[in-house]
């Protein structure tokens, strides 16, 4: 089972990939000292205690795409537009869903010269085309309508995150540290941005978010980008996690969590390092000390996050002081909570969906989604959870 935390420590830590010259490690524990000699029972997924189900949960139909993640780090998230879902798998497996009845609209198979594309990311959404990444290193645009391929691109780097879409541009983060920008039309380059990788990083990027006429990304060393949307001018840089400890391995500060913005204020996250809260010209409002791997949920005047160790926080988005935090599913490798009523809803990394008071952080309901794991953020549709798993399950679960 993939798991972007560390659950269970071994030697397979110690053989990080090599990645443009840079070291890459795909899993990372909840603190350096579990890396080597640690126990291991402090890493191991915390047990589930019984509930009282207060949400009455009814899987109202249920999909397969192709094999999944098949035991990959990968980042596919389902997306959905104007009463359709769309996910894709690891083998290049593409399909629709009619959202209401769970219907398949249209099923594509990406192949280059007869062989299976492997995607490492999407999906991501545009006004005609979806968008996936490939290992090649290759951007895919396919139509919304029937999946057919309307163009690729290669970029000559793994693509790790899905991209971002908006005003007829699609900006793309690639593993080598650059950030590029397309014409969703045809995939012609507008311009490229480039930062260079720290020497130790771990495998994964956070996406781009595209706010009005500015780019906001993450980088591998801790800092928050602003870019001009039009040119790729350099706006600010913000270095919003300073790099702690005395070995590389202690001092990795990576924003790989998607930075989030709402009207007035950005909140980004990254992995041993600081909760912060920028304005949008990058001034600091406030931060706290916090290590996390996926983006926050910011919902009116709150924020709410899972950290790297599996505890589920409620803050008041504008000074940053905590309402409230669970800590029942530490080491459970949790995904962006996401606010469906008067609840969370939380994936983990054994396939159950948790569903979390946001008033007091109580656990109010729960349900296996998908036996081999869920990594991917849920979605809300009405009063229904759609949920998709690491083994290609696609799911849409009534609440109530």
């Amino acid at each position: 089972m993939v798991r972007r935390q560390l659950h269970t420590l071994g030697a397979a830590l110690l053989l990080p990939a090599l990645i443009s010259g840079c070291s890459t490690i795909d899993s990372v524990g909840s603190t350096v000292g579990g890396w080597v000699g640690g126990d291991e029972d402090l890493f191991a997924p915390a047990e589930l205690t019984d509930i009282v189900s207060e949400v009455d949960l009814n899987v109202m139909w249920s999909n397969s795409v192709g094999v999944g993640s098949d035991d990959l780090w990968v980042k596919l998230n389902h997306q959905i537009s104007a009463g359709v879902v769309y996910a894709v798998s690891v083998d290049g497996a593409v399909s629709a869903f009619n959202i209401d009845s769970g219907k398949t609209l249209w099923e594509h198979q990406l192949e280059q010269n007869g062989e299976e594309q492997k995607v490492m990311a999407g999906v991501a959404l545009g006004k005609e085309h979806l968008y996936l990444g490939m290992e090649s290193g290759a951007l895919v645009a396919l139509s919304l309508s029937n999946g057919q391929q309307q163009w690729s691109v290669s970029l000559l780097s793994e693509i790790l995150s899905p991209p971002a879409v908006a005003d007829g541009v699609v900006v793309v983060r690639t593993v080598d540290g650059k950030l590029i920008a397309l014409t969703e039309q045809d995939g012609k380059e507008l311009w490229r941005y480039e930062r260079e990788v720290p020497v130790l990083t771990l495998r994964g990027t956070g996406s781009p978010l595209i706010v009005e006429d500015r780019v906001y990304a993450g980088l591998d060393g801790g800092e928050l980008v602003s870019l001009s949307l039009q040119d790729g001018a350099e706006l600010w840089m913000k270095e919003v996690s300073s790099p702690r400890g005395r070995t590389e391995i202690e001092r990795m500060a990576d924003v790989d969590a998607d930075p989030v913005a709402t009207d007035d204020a950005l909140y980004l996250i990254s992995y041993q390092g600081d909760l912060v809260s920028l304005n949008m010209d990058g001034d600091l409002i406030w931060k706290r000390a916090m290590s996390g791997l996926t983006a926050p949920a910011v919902v009116g005047e709150y924020l709410f996050l899972a950290d790297a160790e599996g505890v589920v926080w409620a803050f008041n988005r504008q000074d940053g002081s905590a309402l409230w935090k669970q800590d029942g599913l530490k080491h459970r490798s949790l995904t962006t909570p996401l606010l469906a009523g008067k609840s969370l809803v939380v994936g983990d990394a054994e396939g159950y969906l948790h569903w979390i008071s946001a008033e007091d952080g109580s656990f109010i309901g729960r349900i296996k989604a998908d036996s081999d794991g869920v990594s991917a953020p849920s979605l809300l549709y009405g009063s229904s959870v759609i949920s998709y798993g690491q083994s290609g399950k696609l799911s849409a679960i009534k609440y109530r």
